[in-house]
Formats: C-alpha cells, sequence, structure tokens
C-alpha cells in the first residue's frame, strides 16, 4: 500500500536544518537528523512549509524516527496552536528506545495518534483516520 500511495500522491520534499520532510497529499514524513536538539525556533520553517501547503485541509504527520534525537514534548502544546491542520500524528520505531521515547511524546499531542514499527502501518493508519474524519 505504501509504495502505491506514495507514488500517487507526492508533492514534493524539503531539506531542512533539522532533517528531510517528504510532502504527499495529506501526508508529511519527516526523518530528523541523527542527534538533533528539537525546539520551536528550528521546527518554525517546517510549520511555515506546512502552513502554505495544508492550511486548508487535514494532514497527518508521520514521524519516521530511523534517528535518534531530542525535543521537549511540550513543544507539541505549541505546534497544535500554530498548526491547527495537523489532524494525526504517527510515529514510526524501530527500536524499544524509540517506542519507549515516542509513548512519552504521545501523551503530549492533541490530536489523535499511533505508533508503529512499519510505514505502511502508519500509512494505513493515516489513510483510515482522514477517510473517518472526512466522513465526520
Amino acid at each position: 500500500m505504501s509504495a502505491n500511495f506514495l507514488e500517487k500522491t507526492y508533492l514534493t520534499t524539503h531539506e531542512l536544518a533539522i532533517g528531510s520532510f517528504r510532502f504527499y497529499e495529506h501526508v508529511v514524513v519527516g526523518r530528523v537528523r541523527e542527534g538533533m536538539q528539537i525546539s520551536m525556533d528550528n521546527v518554525l520553517p517546517l510549520l511555515a512549509l506546512s502552513w502554505e501547503a495544508y492550511r486548508d485541509t487535514s494532514v497527518v504527520y508521520i514521524s519516521d524516527r530511523k534517528y535518534s534525537y531530542s525535543l521537549d514534548p511540550t513543544m507539541y502544546y505549541e505546534v497544535h496552536k500554530i498548526a491547527p491542520h495537523i489532524t494525526g500524528y504517527a510515529w514510526v520505531v524501530y527500536n524499544e528506545i524509540n517506542r519507549k521515547i515516542a509513548e512519552l511524546e504521545a501523551r503530549f499531542v492533541q490530536c489523535p495518534n499511533a505508533i508503529h514499527t512499519t510505514m505502511d502501518a502508519a500509512l494505513q493508519w493515516s489513510v483510515n483516520l482522514l477517510q473517518n474524519e472526512g466522513e465526520n
């Protein structure tokens, strides 16, 4: 499902100081660089791009946690205020440490969220969430 979905809906890729972010219709897949310290200051360019691309539509953010990085999870409160168009948040984790970190972060995310071990599962969850939202 993922390859087909991603092929059909790809819009662009943004290489930012904090990582690489692939924009699709209604989905952003982000991979933050190893060792980054994420703050509101360095996430604002991503939020601006997100606002420009999705302000009139719903979007799910998928965090591809291939690498380790750190952030203050209370930052999610500010992100929610700035980017209310983010209607879902998913993590793809590859080890138990990143699963535990995602579980902690999930407590601060103010929209539906889920943790997955594959990109396919995260994409399926995202599509289901967006479809259910469209029905409401």
